[in-house]
């Protein structure tokens, strides 16, 4: 039995999908999900700038990815959706796999 998803759920997905499928998103989530984080502790941990950093969890955060939170004068960024996580998971183990298969097929141990 197949289920036919209207169009604009569709769209949403594909959204999110995208908001994760950006190299330093990536390093973002793995880092928030160890802990939340404010811009300049991400940006020293990424070694970028405010500004990239920033502009990355803007996405992330209209995505629904990631919450803010404001405490004095600082903002406090964490995981809002922690299955944004375990994707980024699924698709690092099926990558990993597809990297040995191909080295097995070129003959790299």
């Amino acid at each position: 039995m197949s289920v036919v998803l209207p169009q604009p759920f569709l769209e949403l997905v594909a959204c999110r999908l995208q908001a994760i499928a950006e190299p330093t998103r990536i390093r973002l989530l793995t880092l928030l999900e160890q802990r939340e984080s404010t811009v300049q502790e991400l940006t020293d941990e990424l070694q970028t700038t405010h500004q990239n950093v920033s502009k990355h969890l803007g996405v992330l955060r209209h995505a629904g990815i990631v919450t803010r939170r404001k405490a004095g004068n600082k903002v406090w960024y964490a995981l809002a959706d922690y299955s944004a996580c375990r994707l980024i998971e699924q698709a690092t183990a099926s990558t990993t796999g597809y990297v040995e298969e191909l080295a097995g097929i070129v003959g790299i141990d």
